[in-house]
């Protein structure tokens, strides 16, 4: 079977990680350790995530002509990842995000998107005939609101099936929503958008009910060690997470992302794509770093068959 040929529309970051004791209070000052420079960003992240699971895959986005921008560059192609879409711009900074991971693998976010904030919609037209090529278009929402729309727009007008990763946490008009053929946010994201808490199974399932009710066409929710919950007219399912004793959860949500638009690509039916979401995010989430931690095609097929 031909790889599967995804496009990821979005963010590239470089992320400043260090390590604490916890997450900070206000006014509070740690002694931390362990400070890395680690490629990232969510889209930039899905893109490498994707490649290693085997996709052809096509970036497009934004940094600054900058070092960080160059680094970042580099580190897709050297993933496999096609940068032909990666502009560089000459007056904004490559975007960074200051991250703060505790003694128990969480982690506090702070992004500054800088060049991710340059990616005007006008870029997407230029973008349409690789649109009509791909099997799959990838979105979240580090880059500008109006520039996803017409993302989804784009897909929608070429018969391409799209994914948006409802993250960072921000309210979306249902118009927006209702373009993407999946909506996949985590708890927080699905709160903003519902205005719905997710604490539970049951807050998860009446949160789905309220983003099909705004016309959206299938809601996979990420619920971390929950799992995911699955709702669409023709499908409500909660898949049960695998257990793990996490390092370090940042960039995890991705790697389940991309899993899934892998597997949807390939033609999985959305239940057993979601399980192999659920052992990318997992196996993201036991190493440190954002790309470093995707796992490979390799490792998620072998996590899987171990747990059969």
């Amino acid at each position: 079977m031909a790889a599967p040929r995804l496009l990821v529309v979005g963010s590239a970051n470089m992320d400043l990680v260090v390590r604490a004791p916890h997450i900070p209070r206000p006014g509070e000052t740690l002694s931390g350790s362990d400070f890395v420079t680690v490629p990232g960003g969510k889209g930039s992240n899905q893109a490498v995530a994707a490649a290693r699971l085997g996709a052809e895959v096509c970036f497009a986005g934004r940094v600054g002509n900058d070092p960080f921008g160059k680094h970042l560059a580099r580190g897709l192609a050297e993933n496999g990842v096609n940068t032909d879409h990666l502009g560089s711009d000459e007056t904004a900074p490559t975007g960074i995000a200051m991250i703060i991971v505790d003694e128990a693998g969480e982690n506090s976010i702070v992004v500054a998107p800088g060049a991710n904030h340059c990616i005007r919609p006008d870029a997407i037209d230029t973008l349409k005939p690789l649109v009509e090529t791909v099997d799959f278009l990838v979105l979240q929402l580090e880059i500008p609101v109006e520039t996803v729309d017409r993302a989804l727009e784009t897909a929608r007008a070429c018969g391409v099936p799209s994914l948006l990763d409802a993250g960072p946490a921000k309210a979306l008009p249902p118009d927006v929503l209702r373009k993407a053929d999946i909506v996949s946010p985590n708890e927080s994201e699905t709160e903003a958008l519902t205005g719905c808490a997710v604490t539970d199974l049951e807050s998860a399932r009446r949160a789905a009910d309220s983003l099909l009710g705004m016309g959206v066409a299938t809601v996979v929710l990420k619920l971390g060690a929950n799992g995911a919950f699955i709702a669409s007219d023709t499908v409500t399912a909660h898949v049960p997470a695998f257990e793990i004793q996490p390092v370090d959860t940042t960039a995890a949500g991705d790697g389940f992302t991309a899993a899934l638009a892998v597997a949807l690509a390939e033609g999985r039916d959305i239940e057993p794509a979601v399980r192999f979401a659920n052992a990318a995010g997992a196996l993201a989430a036991l190493e440190y770093g954002a790309q470093p931690s995707m796992p490979t095609r390799s490792a998620v097929e072998s996590f899987l068959e171990e747990r059969s």
